[in-house]
């Protein structure tokens, strides 16, 4: 059984998703937000962990500002999007499925199962908007609405009285509430990341990944579902065009990141918890656990990030501009293996 470790809270890079208190909470469900105002580091990205208690459904909504990609980690749900076009897609989520909302898209996430479904959900946005559908009714006025629907006053409206302009956002099912579609359900709105078969595989680890050429409807977002071995190390690297957001799934993760004027930092971390790595951003992480594997939610703020590795990046150069910024002899370079390509995932022993 992996042992769950959580030692530096206190550093830029990390939130504790996982322990942090809902900013909204009820009987059927909360939303943990994390996003610039109380993770100040974050740019051009933002999450929320969503958990629905049996029977509980996160209201129809959209985000004028940004996409949403989501991860459902436990439980099965299902959901409704509703777009341009008056286009609606319904499909079943389960564990280990990706699923994609292009900016400003109607969407809502309904608990059809007996457990808790839990979601890491990720936004392109660094305080991403949120609209409900109950709020929005309330907005307007009964005579209007019911013009929209051809009632003739006064009608279901007048009838319905709903005046609140603040969204329910997770309200209950009622208790006879059965679904109708508890299967799988294709959709090009989701992907099962967790059952592919993984595009990297080393003696260290895999990465399944969600990119556009595997999940072509992203637009802004991305993510790489990476399980270490025990003692595996991700490659030291950058994303050029990408931030970069990790979520523990479960094991141990150490990282380190290198930013501007000599900036150091290495932690270690544990199921829940996130840490943030600005675009651009020198980092690696690994799993210090020489027994147990760890798992990781990557999300990236780009469709297609990019990745410039450092076993690729030393090969690049000659011995004498190696030689000259190391202070070393030029032939001292000729021990280093020159590996034009990225490793990725390495073994952390032999």
């Amino acid at each position: 059984m992996n042992t769950v470790t959580k030692k530096q809270t206190s550093s830029i890079h990390i939130f504790d998703l996982d322990e942090a208190k809902p900013q909204f909470y009820s009987p059927t469900g909360s939303r943990t937000i994390v996003n610039a105002d109380n993770f100040p580091i974050l740019a051009g990205m933002g999450a929320v962990l969503l958990r629905l208690e049996k029977g509980g459904v996160r209201e129809p909504h959209w985000h004028p500002n940004a996409a949403e990609l989501s991860y459902c980690i436990a439980g099965n749900a299902k959901m409704t999007i509703f777009s341009t076009n008056a286009r609606q897609d319904t499909f079943t989520i389960n564990p280990g499925e990706l699923t994609f909302v292009p900016t400003g898209y109607w969407h809502d996430i309904e608990n059809i199962g007996n457990e808790q479904a839990k979601f890491v959900i990720v936004y392109n946005h660094e305080r991403p908007e949120d609209f409900g559908i109950s709020g929005s009714v309330g907005s307007m006025s009964a005579r209007v609405l019911d013009r929209m629907f051809a009632i003739n006053p006064p009608g279901f409206f007048d009838q319905l009285n709903y005046r609140s302009t603040q969204d329910i956002v997770v309200g209950p099912t009622p208790a006879d509430f059965s679904s109708s579609n508890k299967s799988e359900t294709p959709n090009p709105h989701k992907l099962n990341l967790g059952g592919i078969t993984p595009q990297i595989q080393t003696p260290g680890g895999t990465g399944a990944l969600g990119i556009a050429t595997s999940f072509p409807i992203l637009a802004g977002l991305a993510l790489f579902l990476i399980g270490l071995k025990p003692s595996g190390i991700v490659e030291p690297h950058t994303h050029p065009n990408a931030a970069e957001l990790n979520y523990v799934i479960n094991g141990k993760v150490r990282f380190t990141v290198y930013g501007p004027n000599g900036q150091v930092e290495t932690s270690e971390i544990g199921q829940g918890q996130v840490f943030f790595v600005p675009p651009g951003y020198f980092h690696y992480l690994e799993n210090p656990d020489n027994v147990n594997g760890s798992n990781v939610l990557s999300f990236f703020g780009n469709e297609n990030p990019e990745f410039i590795g450092l076993v690729g990046g030393l090969s690049a150069y000659s011995n004498e501009v190696l030689g000259s910024i190391f202070t070393k002899d030029p032939k001292f370079f000729r021990n280093l293996p020159r590996v034009e390509k990225n490793v990725f995932i390495a073994s952390g022993t032999g």
